[in-house]
């Protein structure tokens, strides 16, 4: 019933993706709400993150072609623990990380 060609109720129902899976709904109801309009689908959700992530690429190449760019990197070390205590792996809560940055 929702789904249509006008973008607002296109754009309603991708607001409502991203705050299902914020929520972490189960991927059982996120494909049940987009089969009755109420939601996109997780291959659209899928599509449109795997399309940005090849446009950012792309242009943060166009970027450093121009050599007016500098990058910075950081190793950084998160520790993640569970609210719900595992018995295996209790002590992998250590996660090693970088981030980088283009000024």
């Amino acid at each position: 019933m929702m789904q249509s060609i006008k973008p607002k109720l296109n754009a309603l129902q991708s607001i409502i993706r991203i705050f299902l899976q914020s929520v972490h709904t189960p991927q059982n109801v996120i494909d049940t709400l987009a089969r009755i309009g109420i939601s996109i689908s997780t291959n659209a959700i899928n599509a449109v993150v795997k399309s940005l992530s090849t446009e950012s690429q792309i242009t943060i190449w166009n970027l450093g072609q121009t050599l007016l760019t500098s990058y910075a990197y950081d190793n950084f070390n998160v520790n993640l623990k569970s609210h719900v205590p595992l018995a295996e792996n209790s002590n992998d809560s250590l996660k090693h990380l970088t981030s980088g940055l283009i000024f």
